[in-house]
């Protein structure tokens, strides 16, 4: 049994065009043409606001507007095809699930509990980007009593992979979500997932 930690936004849940249209807003460049479309796709969202024009400086500012906007209209976002299925599978199979988040423990707890997924996880980290991710995972660590050989984090960008290595876990990075993969590979992360299905297998392994 092992405890698996997943990031939210871009490996559960598919809320990049909310971001996107959200920044394009921001902005005043919306509606996004389809050249910045494509051109934003598999961007980390720093860079995607860097992209529309917005100063370095704003982008903490833009960042929690974001979610603060995507709280109020959260079924404007949805889950990943197929990881709904792996996470119902990997807490049958008994391992314990956490989320360690930028985003609300409110949103993400309505959002799971809108998809049937709030009793697959046993405690939800929210609103860690101030301090970053390492300490969060640390913190979760203590709290939850686990030893660093028995967690793997999931997720979708090279600071998932960074957080997980500074505490000594290992990392599976997901390629759906914002970040291209040659990004996540440079990274060397444990192991990288292309499908749920295949992030499944690599999970069942561990």
């Amino acid at each position: 049994m092992a405890a698996i930690i997943f990031d939210f936004d871009g490996t559960i849940v598919d809320s990049f065009d909310y971001f996107a249209n959200f920044i394009a807003k921001e902005a005043g460049r919306y509606p996004l043409s389809a050249e910045d479309k494509e051109a934003m796709n598999g961007l980390t969202l720093a860079r995607a606001a860097r992209f529309m024009g917005h100063a370095w400086w704003r982008l903490p500012i833009l960042y929690f507007s974001g979610l603060q906007a995507i709280h109020r209209e959260s079924e404007h976002v949805h889950i990943f095809a197929g990881i709904d299925r792996a996470l119902e599978k990997l807490h049958a199979e008994g391992h314990q699930l956490f989320i360690v988040s930028s985003n609300s423990v409110p949103m993400m707890r309505n959002f799971l509990k809108r998809h049937s997924l709030d009793r697959s996880f046993v405690q939800l980290y929210g609103r860690v980007v101030v301090f970053g991710k390492a300490p969060a995972l640390r913190r979760l660590m203590r709290q939850q009593r686990l030893q660093a050989k028995d967690c793997v984090y999931v997720g979708d960008e090279p600071r998932d992979i960074s957080a997980a290595r500074k505490v000594g876990i290992r990392s599976v990075a997901v390629t759906w979500g914002y970040t291209h993969q040659t990004t996540l590979a440079a990274e060397q992360p444990d192991a990288m997932a292309s499908t749920p299905t295949e992030l499944l297998k690599i999970l069942e392994e561990i």
